[in-house]
């Protein structure tokens, strides 16, 4: 602890030498020191010093969150890699709260997991195992979409809704994804242009979906394309359903962190759409919820 208060006095010197030494030292500890400074940040009790070490936090968490966010873009490339979808959830909630630590964000995330595993087996089917996750989800933690015209960050921030239990439908479907994922079911979106649906695959085939929005009601196969025009349409958007793909977990993460960006950019913070900017750029800089003209490949 003392070679941090060290370290901190270090930032303040303005010769660039100094300062790159510092950077260094963060660059290096990685999330350790990260943390280190966390802890540090939240017991300072001197006003000045407490703003000092919050702006080294803001400054060095965002670095680790955009590195973080590249190295899970790139595993998201291998088809035979599962994307972290959990860790990158833990990534994104720290852009809006760096004071956030790890175990803070599994505090909340992982009880709706454990409880799932305790639920599902090997010897259920898929469409059994989804059903038992939804018990938990919704009822037993009581998850719900607040109203779609609902455009409160409180009820976007993940971690906030986490622990508020009611959120928008991309924090909500987030949500579900990683609890979903965490417990080793093969929930992914199905994407298209300007929006998604949550499906089940097996052998890369998908054996039904999920509407995330309506206590996770199970349709079979056949019903995939109505409920994608349906969604489409309700978006004022026309899709040919043949155009839908099954994408890695990056994308909901873009489509989260696009909907999060309008939210700040209605409140005129123009710094959190320039974080949300980079982290996007970090996963690869593709956006799906954008309308984009028919020359544009999505």
């Amino acid at each position: 602890m003392e070679q941090l208060q060290y370290i901190v006095d270090l930032w303040r010197d303005p010769d660039p030498g100094v300062r790159a030494s510092v950077d260094a030292y963060f660059e290096k500890g990685g999330e350790a020191a990260v943390s280190l400074l966390r802890s540090a940040c939240i017991e300072e009790m001197v006003p000045d010093r407490k703003a000092l070490m919050e702006a080294m936090l803001n400054s060095y968490c965002k670095r680790l969150v955009i590195t973080g966010l590249k190295e899970i873009a790139l595993r998201c490339t291998d088809a035979t890699c599962e994307c972290a979808l959990r860790e990158a959830g833990y990534l994104i909630a720290q852009l809006s709260d760096p004071l956030l630590s790890r175990a803070g964000y599994m505090e909340q995330i992982m009880p709706p997991v454990l409880a799932t595993l305790e639920e599902i087996s090997d010897a259920k089917t898929g469409i059994e195992n989804v059903n038992l996750l939804n018990h938990v989800f919704y009822k037993r933690y009581g998850f719900s979409v607040a109203s779609p015209f609902d455009m409160s960050l409180d009820n976007t921030l993940l971690m906030k809704v986490a622990k508020g239990r009611v959120g928008s439908p991309f924090a909500i479907s987030l949500l579900y994804f990683i609890v979903a994922q965490s417990a080793g079911l093969p929930v992914y979106p199905l994407c298209f242009t300007g929006g998604f649906v949550p499906v089940y695959t097996e052998n890369d085939k998908i054996l039904f979906n999920i509407n995330v929005f309506h206590q996770g009601e199970i349709f079979v196969e056949n019903n995939i394309s109505k409920m994608v025009k349906n969604q489409a349409a309700a978006l004022g958007v026309n899709v040919d359903v043949g155009e839908a793909v099954v994408k890695k977990d990056q994308s909901i993460l873009v489509m989260y962190l696009e909907f999060l960006q309008m939210l700040y950019s209605n409140n005129g913070d123009t710094a959190a759409q320039m974080d949300i900017d980079d982290a996007i750029e970090a996963l690869g800089g593709h956006r799906f919820l954008t309308i984009e003209s028919d020359e544009d490949e999505w």
